[in-house]
């Protein structure tokens, strides 16, 4: 399901239209003759068979309803005499096709020599633990109905048309019903829109039609590996997707992605934050000088430097100078309470510090960490430290040295700092450019804290391929109607 089952059922559904083709209605007819089944049969055997993949359960229990007429004295009534089956198949053993179809059969001829029985009696006597969540038994439906839907009307002196009606409202998860109407095979998949949104049902209803032509393709092979994905999905997952062999800059460093961007377009605008902002050239001069106020503290590659920063101009100068400098960036969010922040400097073993005057004093103590500090808001202590890029060579520094190291959530337990390196950054950004074509005309936003690590994806994104870099205030991306108005500027 695309979200969780809400504790009370709501019963608003929707639904999509399902369609075979003339030659799979065909297909499946012969199908359900050579193996002495009916075609409801083999619909059943598809429609379990799915459910079984998509869920990962192997037992599998779908409802069906019957006329209930099967005696002579009712067949001409006038009335409502329709009851629910509840069929159940196990593909535990992973059965083939012929396999499941003969189950199915023998499933289905059982329930049908006692559906006189009332669906609410079955209940009574299976006792399931109840909810209001979803009803008993069953949360599937699969129906083949006798009498094709939009047969022609008509009564004296009037003129009838069939009109169909969107479904609102449904009773289960997924109800399936089909009609045979002229050898096509249509229908709707109605589902649950507090499970489901349209986009997965559709996806569902494909993936049916899909299995039943692998079902008749060949009905040796076992059910798990009956086809779910057409010939098109197939490519974009296995060859669009899922490409082994991303090309990607095997030589260079984040900074160094970034160096040659400023020297593409020195003038561009690299970072906005409010009114502010800085050129590629600018934040690489302030990045430099950070890099090597470091390298005179002895800074070497995989050296881990912490940034305590509020969102601005700063942190990027921050983060960069540090990559600069051959270190790995620690990120932590000045919002976090004391004592993360010191179990994190603690824990990570830091060889100087970055922050603010002003969460300076936030901070846990510093004096017994002795870690050197540079206050990225003080221009002076910066001042006479060069403005050119160091060189990474005669840094020994590498792809496969650290770029940053960025603590979990702790939701388990403690933080646990995860180590990424320069080479799986690139990495990502290459294994995705097909898909989002990346160049300097981009604008993003720095929206989550530079302690999520969903920021390496915005803050590098943005800085590697010449694009302009938007930090969000914190404000800002607490409120809707605040980020929307920072998007339409």
């Amino acid at each position: 399901t695309d979200r969780p089952r809400p504790a009370l059922q709501s019963y608003r559904g929707g639904s999509v239209a399902v369609a075979l083709s003339a030659t799979l209605s065909t297909a499946l007819q012969h199908t359900a003759q050579r193996h002495g089944v009916t075609l409801f049969m083999v619909l059943l055997s598809g429609w379990s068979a799915l459910l079984a993949r998509l869920s990962g359960q192997n037992d599998v229990v779908i409802g069906t309803p019957v006329a209930n007429r099967q005696r002579a004295e009712i067949e001409g009534l006038i009335g409502f005499f329709v009851n629910t089956l509840a069929l159940r198949v196990d593909v535990q053993d992973d059965p083939s096709v012929a396999q499941l179809l003969a189950q199915v059969k023998a499933t289905t001829l059982n329930a049908y020599a006692h559906q006189d029985i009332p669906f609410e009696q079955v209940v009574e006597a299976v006792n399931p633990p109840r909810s209001m969540s979803h009803s008993p038994i069953f949360q599937v439906m699969l129906s083949l109905n006798n009498t094709p839907d939009g047969g022609e009307l008509a009564l004296p002196g009037l003129s009838l048309a069939p009109i169909e009606l969107p479904y609102t409202t449904t009773q289960f998860d997924l109800s399936l019903s089909l009609t045979d109407v002229g050898g096509e095979i249509i229908g709707c998949l109605e589902y649950a829109s507090d499970l489901f949104d349209a986009a997965t049902a559709e996806r569902i209803a494909a993936y049916y039609q899909t299995l039943l032509a692998g079902i008749v393709a060949d009905d040796r092979q076992a059910v798990s590996r009956l086809p779910l994905l057409d010939a098109g999905q197939r490519r974009q997952i296995l060859a669009n997707w899922s490409s082994a062999k991303a090309e990607y800059p095997q030589s260079l460093c984040l900074h160094q992605l970034f160096e040659a961007q400023v020297e593409k377009t020195p003038d561009a605008v690299a970072v906005t934050f409010e009114d502010k902002n800085l050129s590629y050239r600018e934040l690489n001069r302030r990045a430099n000088q950070v890099a090597h106020y470091l390298l005179a503290l002895g800074i070497r590659p995989d050296d881990r430097v912490a940034v305590c920063v509020e969102r601005g101009l700063e942190m990027v100068v921050g983060l960069l100078g540090i990559l600069k400098a051959g270190g790995a960036y620690i990120p932590l969010d000045p919002g976090y309470p004391a004592d993360r922040l010191g179990y994190m400097l603690a824990d990570s073993s830091p060889v100087a510090l970055l922050t603010q005057s002003a969460v300076q004093g936030e901070l846990p103590d510093l004096a017994a960490l002795r870690l050197p500090t540079l206050l990225l808001d003080t221009a002076a202590p910066l001042a006479h430290y060069p403005e050119h890029n160091p060189d990474p060579t005669a840094l020994g520094l590498t792809q496969q040295h650290l770029a940053y190291v960025i603590y979990t959530s702790g939701s388990t337990g403690l933080p646990k700092g995860v180590m990424v390196e320069h080479a799986q950054v690139a990495r990502l950004f290459a294994a995705t450019q097909d898909q989002f074509r990346f160049d300097n005309t981009d604008v993003w936003t720095l929206f989550h804290s530079f302690a999520f690590d969903f920021s390496v994806w915005e803050l590098w994104g943005a800085l590697i391929y010449g694009g302009r870099l938007v930090v969000v205030p914190y404000l800002t991306s607490r409120s809707f109607d605040a980020f929307y108005a920072l998007l339409c500027r």
